[in-house]
C-alpha cells in the first residue's frame, strides 16, 4: 500500500523542490506494490537532440491533485532540518523509480551508482556491476543493452519488432532465430538515418550496433526476453524468479566474483511482469513437449539453446502464480586441473583420484545443493582411458558426454525424465538395471536417490558392471550418507561397503570477502569394519585401506611404485593449473588430462620429478611455451 506522508502535497523531484507545499499532504508511491492501481508509470514525453543521450525510456511520476495544488508564491526558506528531510524523500521517491523500454516486459529497479562496487563486466547482451546496496544485500545489477538506447533507438527496435509480428500474423512463415534476424537486419536498413544519428558513421561500430539490434528484436519476438540475457552470462549458475513474480526481484547465484572460487548470492534490479514469466514458460512447453497445467503443476526440462534446467511450478501448488528456478550448466567442462586452480582441491588429492579411477575403484560423491558433486563427478569421467566405456544414467543432461564423444571416448546416455513411465525413483531403477544388460561399461548415475540404489550395490558386490560405478548423493559427510543409504533406503551395511570412496564437498565462508567457498572436505575409503571409515587423504592411512590391497594385488605395482604414480599425476595437474592461469584456461581443458594420463603410463618406474621434468618438454613441444 502506498505511504502517506502528512503535510506534504506536489510533485518532488530536485527542479521543483520549492514547490513543495506544507499545508497539506503528499501520496509518495512504494512500486514494489503492484496493486497499487493509483499510481501509474507514464511514457516520458519527446526529447530533442540534447536530451539523446538520456538512457530511460519510462520514467514514474508521483501523482499530482491539481485542485488541491498550492497557489504559486515566493520561495520561503528552507530550514537545515526540512533541507535534509526533503533530500530524504528525493532519495526515497528516486530509489522506488522503475524503467523499461515499450516494448519489454522487465523493469529495472533503483540505480547501479547507488551500490559499493565490487565488480563490473560485460556479458552478451548487456553489462553487470555488482555490489553492495544500502540496505546490505548484495546486488546483481544488469542494464541491457536496449535499456540504455536513447528513445530514437527504442522506437525504431519497436517498429521492427511490429512490423515482424504483423508479417508473420499477415503472411505466416518461419519464426526461428536465423529468420527472425535476418527479416530484422532488412528491415533495419530502412533505419540507417536514425542510427548513424545516434551511433556515427564508422561502419565497425554500425555493424555492432546492427548485430546487436537483431538480438534485441528475436528477444522480444520468439526469444525469452530479459532471460536469454541472464542465461548469456557465464557467471551465473541459478536464476529465480518467486511468485507473484511482479513482486519480487529474480535471484541469481553466481561464481568466480571477488576469488575464483566463490559462491555468492544475490538479489537483482530486475522485476518481471507475469506476461515475462508466461512466454518464457509456453517456450518451455513447446520444446519440451510436456504438460503444464493446474491438474499438472511441475515442469521439469532442460533449457538446450543455453545449456540449463529448468524447474517450474504453477497453482495450486503455488498459489501466488508461478515461480521458476533456472540451474546453469559449466559451459567449460570441469576436471581436476580446474578445481586445483580454483582451490576446490589439492594436488595430491587429485592425483590420488585420478590413479583411483584409473583402478577402477567405485565412488559416491556426497555434498549439500549447490555444492559442486556434478562438477567433481563430470572431473572423474575425464580420468578415464579412452579404451573405457561409458554408460551415464541422469534426469537432467549435466555430465559433459557431447565433449567426451569429441574426444574419442564411447559414452552412451540414458535420459530419464516425465515422459517415461513410472516416477523418478522406478524410472531411475530400470534405467540401471537396463544399462547393466548392455554389457561392460563404467556405471555413471547422476544422482542415488532411491530404489536405483539396491540395485547399484548389487552390482558393486557381484561385480557386474566390471568397472567403476561413480554417483552423487545428498549429505554432508561419509557417516550420514551411511545412516541415509542404510536406514533410509534400506541398503544392508553390509552391502554399503562395497563403496571404495566417498568424497564430500562443501562450501566455507571467506572471513575476508564473506563469500561461500567450495573445497572437498573429507576423502575417505570404507574400511574392514561395517560403518567405519578411512581417512586416504592421510598418506599413513592410505595403503590400510581395502580398496588399495585389491589395487595392489591386481595391478602388480609395489606401495612405492602406487605412491610414484600418485604424486606423478599430483605435479602434472598442479603444473597444468599453474599454466592455465598464466597463459589460458584451455590448459585446464580436459584435452590436456588426457595427454597427461598418456605420458603418466608411459613414464612407469620413474620418479615424479622426472615425469614431470619430460612432461614439461612434451608441453613446450605441444605449445611453444618454454617452462
Amino acid at each position: 500500500m502506498p505511504r502517506i506522508l502528512s503535510s506534504l502535497v506536489g510533485r518532488i523531484s530536485k527542479r521543483n523542490i520549492h514547490e513543495v507545499s506544507y499545508n497539506d499532504r503528499l501520496i509518495i508511491t512504494d512500486y514494489s506494490d503492484s496493486e497499487n492501481n493509483s499510481f501509474t508509470k507514464r511514457p516520458m514525453e519527446h526529447r530533442g537532440p540534447a536530451d539523446a543521450d538520456m538512457d530511460t525510456s519510462y520514467e514514474c511520476a508521483v501523482p499530482l491533485k491539481q485542485s488541491d495544488a498550492p497557489v504559486p508564491a515566493a520561495p520561503r526558506p528552507v530550514k537545515n532540518d526540512q533541507r535534509s528531510f526533503l533530500d530524504r524523500l528525493i532519495f526515497l521517491s528516486e530509489s522506488n523509480v522503475r524503467s523499461k523500454p515499450v516494448y519489454a516486459d522487465c523493469w529495472l529497479v533503483g540505480s547501479k551508482g547507488d551500490l559499493e562496487n565490487t565488480s563490473d563486466y560485460d556479458s552478451p547482451g548487456g553489462s553487470v556491476t555488482i555490489g553492495t546496496a544500502v540496505d546490505g544485500e548484495f546486488e546483481y545489477n544488469l542494464t541491457p543493452i536496449e535499456y540504455s538506447y536513447p528513445d530514437s533507438m527504442n522506437a525504431v527496435v519497436e517498429k521492427v519488432i511490429n512490423d515482424i509480428r504483423e508479417r508473420y500474423r499477415t503472411n505466416g512463415g518461419r519464426m526461428d532465430k536465423q529468420s527472425v534476424v535476418a527479416a530484422a537486419r532488412g528491415m533495419l536498413i530502412n533505419h540507417s538515418d536514425t542510427i548513424e544519428a545516434v551511433f556515427g558513421r564508422d561502419t565497425d561500430t554500425l555493424e555492432n550496433v546492427i548485430e546487436d539490434m537483431c538480438g534485441i528484436v528475436y528477444r522480444y519476438t520468439v526469444g525469452m526476453g530479459v532471460f536469454e540475457v541472464l542465461l548469456a552470462d557465464p557467471k551465473l549458475e541459478d536464476i529465480y524468479i518467486d511468485a507473484p513474480c511482479d513482486r519480487n526481484r529474480i535471484h541469481v547465484t553466481m561464481n568466480g566474483i571477488a576469488g575464483n572460487n566463490s559462491h555468492i548470492k544475490c538479489r537483482t534490479n530486475l522485476v518481471v511482469d507475469k506476461k515475462e514469466v508466461m512466454n518464457l514458460i509456453n517456450i518451455l512447453k513447446r520444446d519440451s513437449g510436456l504438460q503444464f497445467c493446474e491438474s499438472n503443476p511441475i515442469l521439469e526440462t532442460d533449457i538446450k539453446t543455453h545449456d540449463a534446467r529448468a524447474t517450474v511450478v504453477g497453482y495450486p501448488m503455488s498459489p501466488n502464480g508461478d515461480a521458476i528456478a533456472i540451474r546453469k550448466h559449466s559451459v567449460r567442462p570441469w576436471t581436476l586441473t580446474r578445481l586445483i586452480a580454483n582451490g576446490t582441491m589439492d594436488p595430491r588429492i587429485a592425483g590420488l583420484l585420478s590413479f583411483l579411477v584409473d583402478n577402477r575403484a567405485t565412488f559416491l560423491i556426497c555434498g549439500a545443493r549447490g555444492a559442486g558433486k556434478s562438477s567433481l563427478l563430470s572431473s572423474l569421467m575425464f580420468e578415464f582411458p579412452l579404451s573405457q566405456r561409458i554408460l551415464t544414467i541422469e534426469d537432467t543432461m549435466e555430465l559433459p558426454t557431447s565433449m567426451m564423444r569429441k574426444m574419442g571416448y564411447k559414452v552412451q546416455s540414458m535420459l530419464i525424465d516425465d515422459r517415461m513411465g513410472g516416477d523418478n525413483l522406478s524410472r531411475s531403477d530400470e534405467a540401471l538395471r537396463v544399462s547393466l544388460r548392455m554389457g561392460e561399461s563404467a556405471i555413471i548415475l547422476g544422482e542415488v536417490r532411491g530404489e536405483e540404489a539396491r540395485t547399484m550395490y548389487q552390482s558393486m558386490r557381484t561385480g557386474r558392471a566390471g568397472s567403476s560405478i561413480m554417483g552423487t548423493i545428498h549429505g554432508d559427510s561419509a557417516r550420514s550418507v551411511f545412516e541415509r543409504v542404510v536406514h533410509d533406503m534400506n541398503i544392508s551395511p553390509e552391502a554399503f561397503m562395497a563403496t571404495d570412496i566417498l568424497i564430500t564437498l562443501g562450501t566455507v565462508k571467506d572471513r575476508r570477502t564473506g563469500n561461500q567457498i567450495r573445497r572437498v572436505n573429507e576423502v575417505v575409503a570404507t574400511a574392514d569394519m561395517t560403518g567405519e571409515f578411512l581417512d586416504v587423504s592421510d598418506s599413513s592411512m592410505l595403503f590400510s585401506s581395502p580398496v588399495m590391497r585389491r589395487v595392489l594385488s591386481t595391478s602388480q605395482m609395489s606401495k612405492a611404485d602406487i605412491a610414484k604414480e600418485i604424486r606423478s599425476r599430483a605435479v602434472i595437474r598442479s603444473f597444468l593449473a599453474e599454466m592455465g592461469k598464466t597463459y589460458g584456461e584451455e590448459y585446464h581443458g580436459p584435452e590436456w588430462i588426457g595427454i597427461a594420463n598418456e605420458h603418466v603410463s608411459k613414464s612407469q618406474g620413474k620418479t615424479a620429478e622426472d615425469v614431470l621434468m619430460s612432461f614439461k618438454a612434451r608441453f613446450r613441444d605441444l605449445t611453444g611455451i618454454g617452462v
